[in-house]
């Protein structure tokens, strides 16, 4: 959750920052940012369910089986990276096809084409936090994301408005900002890797155990073991696109109602990833401990984890809740820092009404991620992308459904549609979750389950 949370302190200086610099800056950072993520979440996605591998590899003592796959995942992340770097070259035509203003486009595109290398280095690294968070080494993803954090921090200050000897570059400067500290995040956890196979800090191996037949049996291609996390890694992969392109299409949608409806929705989305994104290391953290004792057989002491998850995200969410529900206004004056106070109040009528709206779903949004987090450590992928693809798309297209048919239409229409989302998902995963199919599945061979 720490690892996390300074990843949704990172987003949030972004646009801090960004929102000082302009109004179409911040909301070109959000539906840029969006469109970066959306195409990135699958092949992250994938690559990162090496933590469900790794957690079950080393449940049955296989740390070979488990570096493995994670360098079949590293792979994968190198052979879809010119993917990524010719959708950034058109991204442009993408925002003005959506009906951007082409001053808007222009700071879209080039928040998104700064975001390449960035969006690169977070699919290899999703392999390698895969492998700590497996492994149940949370405290170097820890250090490699506070470096990065306060990487993007002073960079930010530095890029967006000409300081510390940079030049004044805007939106641009915050996208290479992130690009740099997530490729240093990248570098990190490549050299804590190394660093632990050297002195196998990761477990006792089957075969010879100098570090010399380690790489060379780490370090080849093996086509079936990658065939099996692409079996069930794109699941979970998908899952997260058909969330994130839901996501999209709001903002996309938010978007042209204008650029103050747009920065709203950015400074309110800037607070939530407070409140949400630790949640998600919370959900990697349960689907590990889950995979791991499923796989030794131990169903009990898996359940009283998920508890335990439950426990904290409700406690942490509600905290949230009550801020953002009873003190809306003192939340929205961190914002007020740096700004044209004349700026600032023009833009808070419409943006106090949207952190109701994240008082009133951030509880459902704790639900959500760990029940889902628990079906991935189980390997129950196909439920979850199942689950995603009905609450977000369902959602998404009733809405529009609603707009072109009655005209419902407007920032707080939106603003209720994902709030209607978030439940209906917790709804979903929650039902899986107590419908227990979840605790008869396993992601590694079957033979290494009877030797274990």
């Amino acid at each position: 959750m720490l690892s996390t949370g300074l990843f949704s302190i990172t987003l949030f200086v972004d646009r801090l920052f960004l929102f000082q610099y302009s109004d179409a800056a911040a909301a070109a950072a959000m539906s840029a940012g969006t469109l970066f993520w959306s195409v990135t979440c699958l092949p992250a996605g994938i690559c990162g369910y090496t933590s469900t591998f790794v957690a079950q590899y080393l449940g049955v003592r296989r740390v070979d089986r488990a570096m493995h796959v994670v360098w079949q995942a590293c792979l994968l992340a190198l052979a879809l990276s010119p993917i990524l770097v010719l959708l950034g070259l058109f991204s442009y035509r993408l925002f003005v096809a959506f009906g951007h203003s082409p001053e808007l486009a222009k700071f879209e595109y080039e928040f998104f084409l700064g975001l390449v290398p960035g969006a690169c280095a977070t699919i290899l690294s999703s392999a390698l936090v895969g492998l700590f968070a497996g492994s149940g080494r949370p405290i170097v993803l820890l250090y490699c994301d506070a470096i990065a954090t306060a990487t993007n921090v002073v960079l930010d200050y530095g890029m967006i408005f000409g300081n510390l000897g940079f030049p004044r570059w805007g939106v641009a400067g915050a996208a290479i900002a992130s690009s740099i500290s997530l490729s240093l995040k990248c570098i990190l956890l490549a050299i804590f890797a190394y660093w632990y196979l050297r002195n196998n800090r990761f477990g006792a191996w089957p075969i010879d155990s100098s570090v010399s037949n380690k790489l060379r049996d780490i370090f080849k291609l093996d086509f079936p073991l990658m065939r099996r996390l692409i079996r069930f890694g794109w699941p979970a992969g998908v899952s997260v696109v058909a969330e994130a392109w839901s996501f999209a299409i709001i903002m996309m949608i938010v978007g042209n109602l204008g650029e103050r409806p747009a920065a709203a929705t950015t400074l309110a989305l800037g607070v939530n990833v407070l409140a949400f994104i630790p949640l998600i290391g919370l959900g990697i953290a349960v689907g590990v401990l889950v995979g791991k004792y499923l796989v030794q057989s131990e169903l009990a002491t898996a359940q009283r984890v998920v508890q335990a998850a439950l426990t904290i995200g409700v406690i942490y969410s509600g905290v949230f809740a009550v801020l953002y529900g009873l003190f809306p206004d003192q939340v929205m004056n961190v914002y007020a820092i740096g700004n044209d106070p004349v700026r600032f109040e023009a833009i808070k009528p419409e943006l106090k009404p949207l952190l109701y709206f994240i008082a009133a779903y951030c509880v459902f949004d704790s639900f959500q991620v760990i029940f889902s987090g628990v079906l991935k450590g189980a390997g129950d992928t196909l439920f979850v992308l199942l689950g995603h693809a009905i609450a977000g798309f369902g959602t998404v297209g009733l809405a529009i459904v609603g707009q072109k048919l009655f005209g419902w239409d407007g920032l707080y229409y939106w603003w209720g549609v994902i709030s209607v989302w978030v439940v209906l998902l917790a709804i979903i995963f929650t039902a899986r979750y107590l419908h227990g199919g979840w605790k008869t599945k396993r992601v590694i061979e079957p033979d290494l389950l009877a030797d274990a």
